[in-house]
């Protein structure tokens, strides 16, 4: 077990700080430097190994250790899926133009192709290479560069390629990332060079041209000491440079502005700062170097996809060597660099290459839909076929729907600027894939025989609290309802409550109240059903009435300090802020982000940093406000006899016959005439009537498909109570209170305390029967059980979580404090995104069941986990509190909470590790792939590693007792502060705010760490000194 605890720390640690190199040098880097590393992948075998050593030593292969065998066998299974994946599986991307076809991708990796011929046999190898541009040290170091460890990289490689009886080795010189031209003068090596300036494409353009080099530069060929005919041929003489070109040559001195003129095929002394033309060509001589150099040096060392580096190999071969440079970089294909070494012919490149599949791939259409009114992409789409064995099968490539043919997955990552060609990602993993997800399935299966089967660790801990002895302000909240004033210049408030009663079908077809539809549409630009003290069918009405005036109103949500500095706030420190729709337009109507949302969408989604998320979900926000402000949002009038139940908006009338045509076509402008009416002379009469013409229309055509009467009432009823956004401030300050005077109890037992305890025990069931009434309302409204999508899952878990504290508090009332306390964060978080019904086309990757079921389960995972936190703080100062007099109450109280914390991190761990890798299948569901690496991704991996280390200490002596485990519960949990605060805003990758630019540390950091530390120092002095 030390073995594995040692490994699972270590494992831990290296990904961890891999994230760092990666924010600062790149994705390429940390591969090289960890992920692909030998000495990591030993980290791998070995607890491979521990795992089937501990199966062994534990003896859990008999039935009643089912629970433990299956949940370890899981881990054994990931692993080897990950090692497959690892060394058999391939990636890169399919680029295809609309009509063509192709068979080949371009890798992900990096390549040294190797191709060595005699003229009578070739060879061809292909060496995989991940280099970093930050090991110079060890590179160049005789014995570090052979070690290769974390804190000594070394790129160094040597290769022994084997072509008949030849002795040949290709050796690793040096590695440039990022390169550019440089020219160094007075260099030991170097030689003659001139510095000619020739007109560009951005002003004057500087060429050198060296000693008997022979160039074309803008069309025209010119040698320096070396004669070519019909070449512009410059040759140094006696301190001056001759000329001699094939055509006639004017002259004009930049600085006397005498001109002269040469016969072709003259010689004749080239002066510096003279203007030279010849067929059209003007040229300068700048200056004459000697001993100079023209060399590839390094820009950067951060490694980035798409830049052009450099690879310098020493190619030795039957003892005679030749040094190479070779250009290329990840995501093309490098250019060749031809040389022979005596009889031999060798052919190197550096870069990614082309694999190909066994069938061809033809783009039939790529489409692309845009919101209306904009320019924005809302989804796009490959029409395309499978060729093969002269059959052709027609497919559809979007997000979140991958074609899989072949052992291949195919899944639309992006597309050409010209929206003419597609870039799809191609994944080849199909057995490490299998074998993952049956070790995600055990893995599940052990979770859950944990809970059900007798003899496990969660069982013994439940039986150990029941041995235990018990010795153990009225909250009123706006629970149900809230009031709303009513400004005087808006929709009438009984007249709001008569429209919002009207049914409406929404994009997925469901048929709801105006209500709902209202609230969806303001939650999503506002980030609230309310504006101010509106409700939101009156700002949603005034929006379509008084376009002009509501665009002024600060209503469109905007978190991103970027965003809002190009939208000229000031205030960069608060979460949000709100501005109006005018502030995205300049003067001339221009949209501020139309180039920011093309450079956004034109991106890959692996690519984009937060700022770019950000600007597409506010040009979403921006689009919604756009067609609010048009009218026509409201799908109020069922078609006829129509066999698919449609209802259409007023603007497609043109669809309807007669006088039902001219009624839905006349019959919404009518409206809004009587709502300014309305709002002129508070008669909303008029306004009435035509609400209910629209719903004797409804009633007429949609009666077979419309919702009862009361199924509407209830649903708005339900809107409007906020049920699940109320509970989520009750369960937290119901079960904050409760929690301390549980404390307080164990200090002073009063009658007092007693009762309050009993009080608040009422008031977190009294939430719990709210929290199922509300669970009840929505299943009757939806008409399905209410954990079929995100939202639905988190308040459904939210409500289990309570009922598990109910059902366990006759053992122990912390623990129902500790589950409210775990409700109330996830129903703060199942508000942080309105899920349900969906509104407008999102993001297309964000279109997944499965990421907000991730998200869900991973997020409530912090929640037990900052719980254990807490009764680990609370526990460290129980000890601290002890003295000879309490000592036998607190020691008591002590195995309670330890006990307690036990099972909540074990439920915390559980929920995490399943968080984790379901997040894992939402990646490979919407882009082919489980697993990248993503810093995001690998914190919640060290966070699962740590928290599995905190849970098998009691194997360690040394690490075994309530001390150390609860010190441990409070360390551990900054590792979900760095996976959740530490990579949102420090570190870059597809979940950072911050790009990668490090954010100050906020002060409070240093205070929770100077606290943990104290409290462990005093409760180890009174831990040895009482227990």
């Amino acid at each position: 077990m030390q073995l594995m605890s040692t490994l699972i720390l270590l494992f831990a640690f290296s990904i961890g700080y891999a994230t760092f190199i990666e924010n600062d040098f790149g994705r390429t880097s940390a591969k090289a430097l960890i992920y692909n590393a030998r000495w990591f992948e030993m980290i791998f075998v070995l607890l491979t190994y521990a795992l089937i050593n501990n199966l062994i030593k534990y003896k859990l292969f008999r039935i009643e250790k089912i629970a433990a065998l299956t949940f370890h066998l899981s881990f054994i299974l990931i692993l080897i899926g990950a090692g497959i994946t690892r060394y058999i599986s391939y990636e890169g991307m399919m680029h295809i133009r609309e009509g063509e076809s192709t068979d080949q991708f371009i890798s992900d990796d990096t390549f040294l192709q190797i191709h060595i011929n005699d003229k009578i046999h070739q060879l061809n190898h292909p060496e995989k290479l991940l280099l970093s541009g930050i090991t110079k040290t060890c590179d160049h170091t005789p014995i570090l560069k052979h070690i290769n460890l974390p804190f000594l990289p070394s790129n160094y490689f040597s290769l022994k390629p084997n072509f008949k009886d030849h002795d040949i080795r290709i050796e690793y010189s040096d590695f440039l990332p990022n390169v550019k031209d440089s020219l160094f003068v007075n260099v030991q090596d170097g030689t003659a060079m001139l510095h000619i300036v020739v007109p560009g494409e951005n002003g004057m353009q500087s060429e050198y041209l060296k000693d008997k080099e022979q160039r074309v530069i803008k069309g025209e060929a010119f040698t320096f000491n070396n004669p070519l005919q019909g070449a512009i041929n410059l040759s140094s003489a006696i301190d001056v440079i001759m000329c001699n070109s094939p055509y006639e040559v004017e002259t004009m001195s930049m600085d006397t502005r005498v001109t002269d003129h040469f016969l072709a095929i003259t010689d004749f002394t080239m002066n510096r700062r003279t203007l030279h033309t010849t067929n059209g060509l003007n040229f300068v001589l700048k200056e004459v170097l000697e001993n100079a150099k023209m060399q590839a040096v390094s820009n950067s060392n951060v490694m980035n996809d798409g830049a052009e580096d450099a690879l310098i190999v020493k190619v030795i071969s039957d003892g005679k060597e030749k040094v190479i440079t070779l250009y290329g970089g990840k995501g093309y294909q490098g250019d060749n660099e031809v040389f022979a070494i005596d009889d031999l012919n060798f052919k190197l490149s550096y870069g990614s290459k082309y694999y190909s599949v066994p069938f061809r791939v033809k783009l039939r259409d790529f489409q692309l839909d845009r919101y209306a009114g904009s320019m924005s992409p809302s989804s796009f789409a490959a029409e395309v076929s499978i060729l093969e064995n002269d059959t052709e099968t027609q497919h559809r490539i979007f997000m979140n729907n991958v074609l899989q043919h072949k052992g291949f997955r195919l899944f639309q990552s992006s597309y050409d600027k010209d929206e003419k060609g597609t870039i799809l990602s191609v994944n080849h993993d199909w057995w490490g894939t299998l074998i993952t997800y049956i070790g995600y399935s055990l893995m599940a299966l052990g979770m859950i025989l944990v809970f059900l089967t007798k003899s496990t660790r969660f069982n013994s801990l439940t039986q150990k609290l029941k041995k235990l002895n018990k010795t153990a302000l009225v909250l009123i909240l706006p629970l149900f309802f809230t009031v709303s004033a009513q400004a005087d210049d808006v929709v009438n408030a009984e007249h709001a409550a008569r429209f919002e009663s009207l049914v409406v079908q929404d994009n997925g077809g469901r048929l709801k109240p105006a209500n709902t539809l209202c609230s969806e549409f303001l939650r999503k630009i506002y980030g609230k059903d309310k504006f101010n003290d509106l409700s939101a069918t009156q700002v949603i009405l005034g929006m379509m009435n008084d376009p002009v005036a509501w665009s002024k109103d600060s209503l469109v949500k905007v978190s991103h300090p970027t965003l809002r500095k190009l939208l000229g706030s000031n205030d960069l420190n608060s979460k949000y802020i709100r501005v109006s729709f005018n502030s995205f337009f300049g003067e001339n109507g221009h949209y501020l982000l139309a180039k920011l949302i093309e450079d956004a969408y034109a991106k890959l989604p692996a690519k984009r940093s937060e700022y770019e998320k950000e600007i597409i979900k506010v040009d979403e926000r921006i689009n919604i406000c756009f067609t609010v402000f048009n009218g026509g949002i409201f799908r109020f009038f069922p078609l006829p006899n129509d066999s698919n139940n449609t209802w259409l908006t007023y603007t497609e009338h043109a669809k309807f016959s007669g006088n039902d045509s001219l009624f839905v076509a006349n019959i919404m402008p009518m409206y809004f005439r009587a709502v300014g009416s309305g709002l002129q002379d508070n008669n909303w009469a008029t306004a009435d009537s035509i609400v209910n013409y629209i719903s004797k229309f409804q009633n007429r055509y949609g009666a077979n498909v419309m919702p009862s009467a009361w199924k509407i009432q209830l649903e708005i009823t339900y809107n409007k109570m906020g049920l699940f956004a109320n509970l989520f401030m009750y369960y937290c300050m119901v079960g904050l209170i409760f929690l301390i005077l549980l404390i307080v109890k164990l200090f002073k037992n009063t009658k007092l305390v007693r009762v309050l305890i009993t009080t608040f025990k009422w008031l977190i069931i009294l939430g719990f029967l709210a929290h199922s009434s509300g669970l009840i309302m929505r299943w009757i409204i939806s008409g399905h059980a209410p954990w079929s999508n995100g939202y639905e899952s988190m308040i459904y878990i939210a409500w289990a979580t309570v009922l598990a504290g109910l059902i366990f508090s006759k053992r122990s009332l912390l623990t129902l404090a500790a589950t409210a306390i775990v409700a109330s964060l996830l129903l703060m978080v199942a508000h942080l995104n309105w899920l349900d019904p969906e509104i407008t086309n999102l993001v297309p990757v964000l279109k997944s069941y499965w990421l907000m079921i991730h998200v869900a389960i991973i997020v409530a995972s912090y929640g037990f986990l900052a719980l254990g936190a807490i009764l680990g703080f609370i526990a460290l100062w129980l000890i601290i509190f002890t003295n000879k007099t309490n000592k036998s109450k607190l020691a008591n109280t002590l195995t309670e909470l330890t006990l307690i914390n036990e099972k909540t991190l074990q439920v915390g761990l559980f929920m995490l590790t399943i968080g984790t890798f379901l997040g894992g299948v939402w990646a490979n569901e919407s882009w082919g792939r489980y697993w990248g690496w993503d810093p995001k991704e690998t914190w919640a991996l060290a966070s699962v590693l740590v928290y599995v280390f905190v849970l098998h200490m009691r194997f360690i002596p040394p690490l075994k007792g309530k001390y150390v485990f609860n010190v441990a519960s409070l360390v551990a949990i900054w590792s979900i502060i760095m996976t959740y605060f530490g990579v949102n805003y420090y570190l870059s990758g597809l979940h950072s705010y911050a790009a990668g630019d490090p954010m100050p540390i906020p002060a409070f950091v240093y205070y929770l760490v100077v606290i943990t530390i104290i409290s462990a120092i005093l409760a180890r002095f009174k831990y040895k000194k009482h227990y």
